[in-house]
């Protein structure tokens, strides 16, 4: 087997671009045009925005190569009909395209400026932190909804990454700071949201070596905290469309993707089965796109 083919192969298993990327896409145009809030400091520019969303899908493969290596050893265990449990493509072969991603947007960031460029260091910075579970891996595995708090606030930095191509960061802290801590927190909340709904299990679901949110929390457990951090990150982007109102359009396309989320998890708690259980992880990819989606149309139309 070709290693292009494996490469292809591996990202239908492990990272399925037609999945990914339009996520991906949704939350760095929605950085990108954030800026529209103060009215920009910069035009739009598409080749620029292509060049940096390039950028910002590369880096969120890499964090996913990345967590290949650290959790091989209980992957192999965990997951033994997988790609590169069974030998089929290996770790120096993913570190090999690894690499090439790196050099791809080492080259595009600095082409961006100088403050995109340190913005992206930054990221990288923290990626290879979480790689090292912040030198503290016990701990933070004993205590799951720090772990994932953890390696969750990647999202605003890689969102600082988006808005430093248009607005200077400095400026736009000092002029809206209350408004850009409530979008970091609001896109946080709402990538915690999709990471929670797709490992909420049912019990025929579960494993010994299952790191699902069901398994430590419960199923009630894991609804109330996926249904409070849900709300958190619709009122955050709400509290926009509200404050500066541009279309009714808005708040009713995340309310009505709210609901849908909100009654798959309350038939979850009733008919606790796969099917019931996979169309949470479907209705909360959903809500979390739809959100990231109008939120990014709606400071398009900012300014």
């Amino acid at each position: 087997m070709s290693l292009l083919k494996k490469y292809y192969l591996y990202t239908k298993e492990r990272f399925p671009i037609p999945a990914t990327f339009p996520y991906a896409a949704a939350l760095y145009y929605m950085s990108y045009f954030f800026p529209g809030i103060i009215g920009s400091r910069g035009p739009c520019n598409l080749a620029e925005s292509i060049v940096g969303c390039m950028v910002f899908f590369m880096a969120l493969f890499q964090i996913r190569i990345l967590d290949e290596h650290k959790d091989y050893a209980k992957d192999v265990i965990a997951h033994p009909d997988r790609m590169l449990s069974k030998g089929v493509i290996t770790l120096a072969e993913l570190r090999k395209l690894m690499y090439v991603m790196v050099a791809l947007q080492t080259v595009m960031a600095l082409y961006l400026g100088p403050v995109p460029f340190i913005a992206w260091l930054a990221l990288e910075a923290f990626s290879l932190l979480m790689f090292k579970e912040f030198f503290a891996p016990e701990f933070l595995n004993r205590q799951m909804w720090l772990y994932l708090l953890s390696h969750q606030l990647s999202v605003p930095l890689a969102l600082l990454f988006g808005i430093s191509q248009r607005a200077d960061l400095c400026y736009l802290a000092s002029m809206q700071p209350v408004l850009l801590a409530l979008f970091l927190f609001g896109s946080m909340m709402i990538t915690i949201n999709f990471e929670i709904a797709r490992k909420t299990w049912s019990p025929d679901r579960e494993h010994e070596h299952a790191d699902s949110y069901t398994k430590v929390w419960g199923i009630r457990g894991t609804v109330i905290v996926n249904q409070i951090v849900a709300i958190l990150a619709g009122a955050s982007f709400l509290y926009f469309y509200i404050v500066m109102p541009r279309s009714i359009v808005y708040p009713v396309i995340v309310c009505a993707a709210y609901l849908l989320f909100l009654a798959s998890e309350i038939v979850f708690i009733a008919k606790r089965d796969s099917k019931t259980s996979k169309v949470i992880e479907m209705t909360g990819a959903f809500y979390s796109l739809a959100v990231l989606i109008t939120s990014a149309v709606f400071f398009f139309n900012l300014g």
